[in-house]
């Protein structure tokens, strides 16, 4: 005969059920706290890699290299072309002023020369016969002038003895009419034969001097012409280094060409190129420090170029006029370190540069805990100004505080690291 067993309660028939749910619910309550706890990661961290917040004195200034330049240059020009027969110095020279750069050949300017002597000789040949012609005629006219002032010494003489022979009666007033009408006619006609050799006599004079002008201006014709000669000899204007010379042996240079830059080594200037970000805060007159082996020189901006070129624009620098500093070192083609200072030191909460950065964008950064010197967790910063050694911080940390400034790379999307 059946016995009727009793029903068994729920947790028991239902136990599986119940405890799968359990683990279930403790493995999601697992899991949520875990996505609430901060991710947490475990890493290596040496003491390079940690720095402390300060306030400290911020200077912002631009860490560069700089050429030097001669800081006067001028330019080489032929004065004639033609092929170039020799080369005279080569780039890097240091020549003197007169000195020979290059000769060229050139023989079609050679013929035009010996043309312009030829043509000299003979107008100087035609002039001189001038002259002498004209001297020739000098001597007939003050000849004909010294024989019209005899004739006319004449004619009053024999007026005044017919004056004379009238008062004595031995002729009448008739005849020392008549005599009077040809003495003035003789008179007057003699004193224009002398105005008309006078004037003969200054056309003549002019003439000579017009003669003689025109031989100067010959001369000057034939000496420019001889520098011509002389052009085919390239020389330095000025004492300097000899630079950009691309001439070479048969080629070809045509007039006014430049074959080459000397520059003056008296003084110096130096170059650089700056990204455009900092277009609107340079300026002339601005500090600058350049290092040469060890040794500061104190410069200062004297121009800037604002033309932008692959995202960059240039700046001239010249030695303080007052600075006792010496460029004598300098030497054109030599590069140097140098900081352009844009501003004043300013009081400022700084920390050092780092990696950081590159992985952060400056956005957040590792604090270590007050508490836990082995712990760090990560805080939203601002970051404002920078040099090469140091970033402004404007917001995210205190005086004081110390923080992971390297090994990012490790850190993922870590927000603790322990160590």
């Amino acid at each position: 005969m059946d016995i009727k067993l009793p029903k068994k309660p729920w947790y028991v028939r239902y136990r599986m059920y119940v405890i799968g749910g359990i683990v279930l619910a403790g493995l999601m309550a697992y899991a949520l706290v875990l996505q609430l706890r901060p991710r947490t990661l475990k890493v290596k961290v040496a003491a390079e890699q940690l720095a402390v917040a300060c306030d400290s004195d911020f200077l912002e200034y631009v860490d560069v290299n700089g050429l030097v330049c001669p800081l006067t240059s001028m330019r080489v020009n032929a004065e004639e072309g033609g092929t170039v027969e020799r080369i005279c110095c080569h780039n890097g020279d240091v020549l003197e002023r007169g000195d020979t750069i290059l000769v060229l050949s050139n023989p079609k300017v050679l013929e035009e020369i010996e043309s312009e002597h030829r043509n000299y000789e003979l107008q100087q040949m035609q002039h001189r016969q001038q002259l002498i012609e004209m001297q020739q005629k000098s001597i007939t006219l003050r000849s004909q002038a010294l024989q019209a002032n005899f004739e006319l010494k004449k004619i009053e003489q024999t007026f005044e003895l017919e004056q004379e022979e009238v008062r004595m009666g031995v002729k009448s007033q008739a005849q020392l009419q008549v005599a009077r009408d040809e003495y003035d006619y003789n008179r007057r006609r003699t004193l224009l034969t002398i105005e008309s050799l006078r004037h003969d006599s200054l056309l003549n004079v002019v003439g000579r001097q017009l003669i003689e002008q025109q031989m100067k201006i010959e001369a000057q014709r034939l000496s420019s012409s001889n520098r011509r000669r002389e052009g085919l000899a390239v020389l330095a204007p000025t004492d300097g280094q000899i630079s950009n010379l691309a001439a070479t042996i048969g080629g070809q240079i045509a007039t006014g060409e430049q074959v080459g830059e000397i520059g003056v080594l008296t003084d110096y200037k130096i170059t650089a190129r700056l990204n455009e970000y900092y277009i609107d805060r340079v300026q002339s007159g601005l500090s600058v420090k350049a290092f040469n082996k060890g040794k500061r020189i104190a410069l200062q901006i004297s121009r800037i170029t604002p033309q932008v070129q692959e995202h960059t624009f240039g700046v001239e620098m010249e030695r303080m006029k007052d600075e006792e500093s010496s460029t004598s070192s300098l030497r054109p083609g030599l590069t140097l370190r140098l900081q352009i200072e844009l501003g004043q030191p300013e009081r400022r909460l700084m920390i050092p540069r780092g990696n950081f950065y590159a992985q952060t964008g400056g956005q957040w950064i590792m604090r270590v805990d007050r508490d836990n010197s082995h712990r760090a967790r990560r805080v939203p910063i601002k970051l404002g100004r920078q040099n090469t050694e140091f970033y402004e911080v404007l917001e995210g940390l205190s005086n004081g505080d110390q923080v992971l400034v390297s090994g990012y790379d490790r850190f993922g999307d870590a927000e603790v690291v322990e160590w």
